[in-house]
């Protein structure tokens, strides 16, 4: 594994959320014990040119200096979990040649879960999603400002479910977009 700074360009995921949910699960405790919040998991690329990209918050922001800590960090945490045998699927996945990169959310930073979405209601926002919103249309892509959000009531406490409410800039209409169809979301800078 060569652990690298962190990159930003426009490439989609090559894996689905499954990979993506192992990492972070694997990781999450850790991170958290150091005052940080995985906020995103990424595969990108295929063969001996994969990456996992890990975008990390913290209330007081992510400077260089912490992705350099933390690249370590998670590299040494990400090699024990691979050695656990009761993490066959996480090693199976780690055992393959991928570069770790571990970023800042940046200025145009993801938004995952229901409370990132929360978080940032009355700003502007830009959401793919896996497939069309609506049944009249094939748009799967959204710009608009985060109107609200609501929980899934047969999902309760459960932050990767529930509903993204973003009113269009183009049409003023409000979309509901659940957040379990999302695709990709994140904030759009305003400066």
């Amino acid at each position: 594994m060569n652990p690298a700074e962190a990159t930003s360009d426009d490439q989609e995921p090559a894996l689905g959320e499954a990979p993506s949910r192992l990492v972070e699960d694997a990781l999450a405790s850790t991170v958290a014990l150091l005052g940080f919040e995985v906020l995103l998991v990424e595969w990108l690329g295929a063969g001996r040119g994969r990456i996992v990209r890990l975008y990390l918050d913290h209330p007081n922001g992510v400077t260089l200096d912490d992705c350099a800590r933390m690249t370590r960090i998670i590299s040494d945490a990400l090699d024990a979990a691979e050695a656990d045998p009761e993490q066959r699927a996480l090693a199976a996945l780690l055992s393959q040649p991928y570069t770790l990169e571990v970023s800042s959310p940046g200025i145009e930073r993801p938004l995952v879960r229901r409370a990132h979405f929360q978080r940032f209601v009355g700003h502007r926002v830009v959401i793919r999603t896996y497939r069309p919103a609506r049944e009249d249309s094939n748009q799967r892509t959204f710009h608009g400002v985060l109107a609200h959000t609501e929980e899934d009531p047969e999902h309760t406490g459960d932050d990767r479910r529930g509903v993204v409410v973003i009113r269009e800039t183009d049409s003023d209409a409000l979309v509901r977009l659940p957040i379990d169809g999302i695709r990709r979301a994140h904030l759009v800078y305003e400066g």
